[in-house]
């Protein structure tokens, strides 16, 4: 992925250090763009993310490169499927590196098509694992597209993806995409766009990043050319405990309860003869003590009334730009004419 940062406007973005912008950084931002930075965590993991611009990869001097995870593109909207998703996919998972995929979503497409061609390319080659990532949206463009309309198109896409993978999809974007996506998604995990920047600038909506991919132009071993690098933000062992599933077993209902048939204690059996002859009256001191009638009944003979019951493959050849000639902006482009602006 490579961002598509359009129109030059005459604002360089500077290198910023975590806190507010400088005043001329203030420039190049919104109100809201400008209210929050969120820096890393003191521990970070690198990875990696890649399409068919970077060629044919060697995935063992990747993961020999320290990297972790690596992400690879699976089509840029519907009209464009990768040429080395199929590869990729297959050779990040053998090598044991994290895997994900990103799709470049495209507004002005069915979101419905292009939601079903990422399961369908995945399925082909090869299908989910319990332990990969999830799918990634990658929102950069609005393909000339009203915000309304953009929102309810990634509304059905996402759904759609959670409903077919059972996770919660990420969203990558940048600050620059505020006005068009909006601050309603903030309830999806986010990967955000920011290179230059010490600490990146949240899009409107997200107080925290999952992932951050801060530069377009690394040099990662067994990769050809540049790459874009990025961080998870937290430790290894949270990495792999955020794509570990969660266990999903209720406690048993069937397990029975104490019987609830136990027969109580029982209540039929015989008191004490109360016909049973009394001593002679007769026979004793008619001075002496009877035996005392307040006394309590023998204990043992009542029983506690209130007892309780205890893809079809990769067409191997990519067709060109879907963009109308931004792809070479797309991210995981490679490409070194991009114009860092605002993030």
């Amino acid at each position: 992925m490579k961002l598509n940062v359009g129109v030059v406007t005459g604002c360089a973005l500077l290198a910023a250090a975590c806190g507010p912008p400088t005043p001329a950084e203030q420039l190049c931002l919104s109100a809201d763009e400008a209210a929050l930075r969120t820096c890393p965590g003191p521990v970070t993991v690198p990875g990696v993310d890649v399409s068919f611009y970077q060629g044919t990869i060697n995935w063992a001097s990747v993961k020999a490169s320290g990297q972790k995870f690596a992400i690879t593109r699976v089509s840029d909207g519907v009209n464009y499927p990768d040429s080395k998703f199929t590869t990729n996919w297959k050779a990040i998972k053998q090598q044991n590196l994290i895997r994900g995929l990103y799709q470049f979503f495209r507004p002005g497409q069915d979101p419905v098509a292009q939601a079903n061609l990422v399961i369908s390319r995945v399925n082909a080659a090869g299908g989910f694992d319990p332990d990969d990532l999830p799918v990634v949206m990658d929102i950069e463009a609005t393909d000339g597209q009203s915000a309304a309309t953009i929102q309810a198109r990634m509304r059905v896409w996402l759904d759609r993806i959670e409903r077919a993978t059972g996770k919660k999809p990420i969203i990558y974007t940048a600050a620059f995409m505020s006005g068009s996506v909006g601050s309603g998604f903030s309830s999806y995990p986010l990967w955000v766009a920011n290179y230059g920047a010490t600490c990146p600038t949240m899009p409107t909506g997200w107080a925290q990043w999952k992932f951050w991919q801060y530069t377009s132009t690394g040099s990662v071993a067994g990769i050809p050319g540049n790459v874009d690098r990025n961080q998870w933000n937290g430790s290894l062992t949270a990495l792999v405990a955020y794509v570990t599933p969660k266990p999903t077993v209720k406690p048993d209902a069937g397990t029975p309860k104490p019987d609830a048939g136990t027969p109580k204690p029982d209540a039929g059996a015989p008191k004490p003869d109360a016909g049973a002859p009394k001593p002679d009256a007769g026979a004793h001191d008619a001075g002496s003590a009877k035996p005392d009638a307040g006394a309590p009944a023998d204990a043992g003979e009542d029983f506690d009334a209130g007892f309780l019951d205890p893809d079809a493959g990769d067409p191997g050849n990519e067709l060109g730009d879907g963009d109308g000639g931004f792809e070479g902006a797309v991210l995981g482009s490679g490409h070194t004419d991009f114009v860092q602006q605002c993030y």
